[in-house]
């Protein structure tokens, strides 16, 4: 159910209804208790991933939740009576402050956070690219994402522990040359990870790697041209080859498999090269030996214990 934009976008229903003015805070008290349908909230949920991994959220089940800027991007979801779709660019906070009140006007819950926003512009060396945009797009690759996730933190489901999962594509454990915003953004998301699962008990935040995923991100590099370096071709040849790259539902299945797993918290996560297919159990088992696999650390770190 799309958001009519004539009025403030929390406040209309499907059939043109409204709801009464509430306090958002009283009432979020207030239904604490109250049964809702398991639920994810998708950031961008009209970006390629995002979309894909709403239907497969729908097929097992699930309520779904989700902000988009761009209507036409939405493409079947805007026809569906079973998705809430918010109006919502995450750089701005009133529009931040309108999917808040749009949950506690509802009362709903989220179980799963899940969010799909990446920006690889601008795209050149560090030296030739305006400070601005730079700065921007770190913003938006993380700060904004983790303030979003802020605001909602009161509506996840009171009784169990909120699972969130990040896609961060690449840059992690190699320099991603000319998309420097873009990497320290996502590397950012993967130490947040980290810290927010160790000091909040009823978060469980994981990062996943999707590699190659064939979506409309890639017109970005694209149309850098020559300023994308090396990438320029390669995005090419896959834009090209019309190649899928990573399936949407391996995407799906590792944030599942992470999710049941205590193990995974705080943890960076790669579905193509990580051995999590076929039950993982030996991958799980060594995150239970090892407290430091998967997370950013000094590669030979002599850090010695005291």
């Amino acid at each position: 159910m799309q958001i009519g934009m004539s009025v403030p976008r929390w406040s209309r229903v499907a059939g043109g209804g409204f709801w009464p003015a509430r306090n958002p805070v009283r009432d979020a008290d207030r239904l604490v208790g109250v049964t809702t349908p398991k639920t994810v909230f998708i950031a961008a949920i009209s970006s390629d991933i995002g979309r894909e991994l709403a239907t497969l959220y729908l097929a097992a089940g699930y309520q779904v939740i989700g902000t988009y800027r761009q209507p036409e991007h939405l493409g079947e979801l805007a026809d569906r009576d079973d998705v809430f779709l918010i109006a919502c660019d995450i750089a701005k906070e009133k529009e931040v402050l309108d999917v808040v009140a749009f949950l506690a006007e509802r009362g709903l819950f989220w179980d799963e956070y899940i969010s799909a926003v990446g920006l690889l512009e601008p795209i050149g060396h560090f030296v030739d690219l305006p400070a601005s945009s730079w700065r921007q797009s770190i913003m938006i690759n993380s700060l904004h994402q983790l303030e979003l996730l802020h605001h909602l933190y009161p509506y996840r489901r009171p009784t169990a522990s909120g699972k969130v999962a990040f896609l961060v594509g690449g840059a992690i454990n190699r320099a991603f040359a000319n998309y420097s915003a873009y990497s320290l953004g996502k590397v950012m998301l993967v130490k947040f990870c980290e810290l927010i699962s160790d000091e909040t008990p009823d978060l469980h935040c994981v990062a996943i790697g999707t590699g190659w995923v064939a979506s409309k991100i890639h017109e970005q590099t694209l149309a850098a041209g020559d300023a994308a370096g090396d990438n320029l071709a390669a995005t090419r040849s896959f834009v090209a080859a019309q190649e899928r790259g990573t399936p949407i539902s391996d995407i799906f299945d590792l944030i599942q498999w992470c999710f049941v797993r205590p193990e995974t918290a705080g943890r960076n996560f790669s579905v193509v090269h990580d051995d999590w297919r076929n039950g993982g159990e030996k991958l799980a088992s060594s995150l239970q030996q090892d407290q430091d696999m998967f997370r950013l650390r000094r590669s030979g770190n002599q850090h010695k214990s005291e």
